[in-house]
């Protein structure tokens, strides 16, 4: 299976206040192939946020290697970067961070409209999508009269849109209860299986952890299995 996303070594440090160091990352060394999903759990401060931004490239690490399809990110310049990460990433938050002034469709259309499309082809897959996630009919309806569960379902077929290789979400059923957070959780995994993407998500929930096809923790930067 086609490695999408690994980390070699990979350690991140920050200067914090007083002159001292904070380890976010310590020689992490892992990897993940096409069409398999993987959980991330640890406590607030661990690493996961680090971990999510060095894998989209939103970060660099302060040694060792995080490469996405075979491109260390770190010899990219930082348009290649941007560039990646808009056509080779899809990302779901917690809060869906979705246009309130902008149509349920248009929201979809949203990673289209930043690399310069929204053609018939992005309009067809839009639907395709809204179709997928249950909202086929609400497609012109304004997100606001959305609930919060049909928001995260808006923002994950957004993620999709490009068909991207790798999936990250950060905790995306952390803002919904727990019935709803179910049934996210199990159309994260379903599409992101179809769509053959490499996926990882940030959860604080062992039971939804326990739902991907490997589990890895991290604790004080290091990360190993859960």
């Amino acid at each position: 299976m086609e490695e999408v996303l690994a980390f070699h070594n990979v350690s991140k440090s920050y200067g914090i206040a007083g002159g001292a160091t904070l380890h976010a990352l310590r020689d992490v060394s892992v990897s993940i192939a096409a069409g398999r999903t993987v959980s991330l759990i640890g406590r607030s401060g661990s690493g996961k946020s680090t971990f999510l931004h060095l894998a989209a490239g939103i970060d660099a690490p302060s040694s060792g290697a995080v490469r996405l399809l075979g491109r260390d990110l770190a010899r990219l310049s930082d348009r290649e970067r941007t560039l990646s990460r808009r056509r080779d990433v899809g990302l779901v938050f917690q809060f869906f961070h979705l246009l309130p002034h902008l149509s349920v469709e248009e929201n979809v259309l949203v990673p289209a409209l930043i690399a310069g499309g929204s053609g018939a082809g992005d309009r067809a897959r839009a639907a395709e999508l809204l179709d997928r996630v249950g909202l086929a009919g609400r497609a012109r309806d304004p997100v606001s009269q959305l609930s919060g569960g049909e928001m995260q379902r808006v923002a994950i077929a957004r993620a999709l849109l490009r068909r991207p290789r790798l999936l990250l979400a950060d905790e995306p059923t952390g803002n919904l209860d727990e019935e709803n957070g179910q049934r996210v959780m199990d159309l994260l995994l379903r599409l992101g299986r179809e769509e053959g993407s490499a996926l990882l998500y940030v959860t604080h929930s062992r039971e939804l952890a326990a739902l991907a096809d490997a589990r890895w923790r991290l604790h004080g930067g290091v990360l190993e299995p859960a």
